[in-house]
């Protein structure tokens, strides 16, 4: 992936930066001990097995070309603990290949990501020695978060719908939810919704949902459904509509360009790695649904 071979390049750019200071011992990290590890990663509660990606600081690039090479071993321990309850999950280690060929070190674990947890990232050398982040699990105090004015018919009979978010300061990957269900049919679908704008002034984030636009691959799955199932006729309703979105913590951001990602792995930049460099962080979900009535459900297209 992008970050992947991003990281690949941050590291690249610190080892860059180390190897040119080795006259200067007082710049020279082997003697310093400034950083032992870059870590990249962050906790999704949307996903069943969490990754994250490991590079040690080491004299030599990562440039690991097949599972022979010697840096294709790391020596390195992975841990995360939830400091609410004090349970601890090892991580496993997968020597992965990216597109061009290479391998990294990336690390997987399976556990439920709680809202509200603080979960402590901790790399484990066999000496001992330890690099850690820290990443409280965002979310909401409000089950009715989302503000919602009424379906607005047009004259060419497209429904939109306005809703406004307030009280979140970072939203990522926002998708319109539409439940259509009848007999032995039931189909949740999910509709992404780019964004790049910032929230107004007030701080609160602004969507129209086009709903009329988002109905012509659903009608469709579900005529194929049918069609399948020997049915003639389309016996599903639209019941429910609603939102979901990923809230971000406050020490992460989604990276997109291979220029952050390697600028958050630069010793002296944004970062909340102890020991370290990189960056390690978590999103909290949010998901709001609510009933359609069978009269806004017709002028979708679907029968009463």
């Amino acid at each position: 992936s992008l970050i992947w071979h991003g990281l690949s390049v941050a590291s690249l750019v610190i080892l860059v930066a180390l190897e040119s200071g080795c006259n200067d011992t007082f710049v020279d990290p082997y003697q310093n001990e400034d950083g032992f590890f870059t870590v990249f990663g962050y906790l999704d509660p949307l996903k069943d097995e969490q990754s994250v990606r490991i590079i040690p600081i080491t004299r030599f690039r990562e440039d690991i070309l097949g599972p022979a090479e010697p840096q294709a071993n790391i020596d390195a321990r992975v841990y995360t603990r939830d400091l609410t309850d004090s349970s601890s999950v090892l991580w496993r280690h997968y020597l992965e290949r990216i597109e061009d060929g290479r391998y990294i070190h990336v690390f997987k674990a399976r556990f439920l990501v709680k809202t509200g947890r603080t979960y402590r990232l901790e790399v484990i050398r066999s000496d001992g020695i330890i690099t850690s982040a820290e990443t409280r699990v965002p979310g909401v105090t409000s089950d009715k978060l989302v503000l919602k004015s009424g379906p607005v018919l047009f004259t060419d009979s497209t429904v939109v719908q306005e809703i406004s978010i307030p009280d979140v300061p970072a939203l990522w990957d926002l998708n319109a939810i539409y439940l259509v269900e009848g007999p032995n049919y039931r189909d949740r679908v999910f509709v992404p919704y780019e964004r790049v704008e910032a929230p107004g002034n007030d701080g609160v984030w602004r969507y129209r949902l086009g709903i009329t636009a988002d109905q012509d691959s659903i009608i469709a799955r579900a005529r194929r459904f049918m069609e399948l199932d020997g049915t003639e006729t389309l016996p599903v309703t639209l019941t429910s509509m609603g939102i979901q979105f990923r809230i971000i913590d406050g020490a992460w951001f989604p990276l997109f360009s291979e220029e952050d990602i390697a600028r958050l792995a630069q010793p002296g930049t944004l970062s909340n790695v102890v020991n370290g460099y990189g960056l390690f962080g978590s999103m909290g979900l949010y998901r709001e649904e609510w009933e359609v009535g069978p009269l806004l459900a017709n002028s979708l297209g679907y029968p009463i």
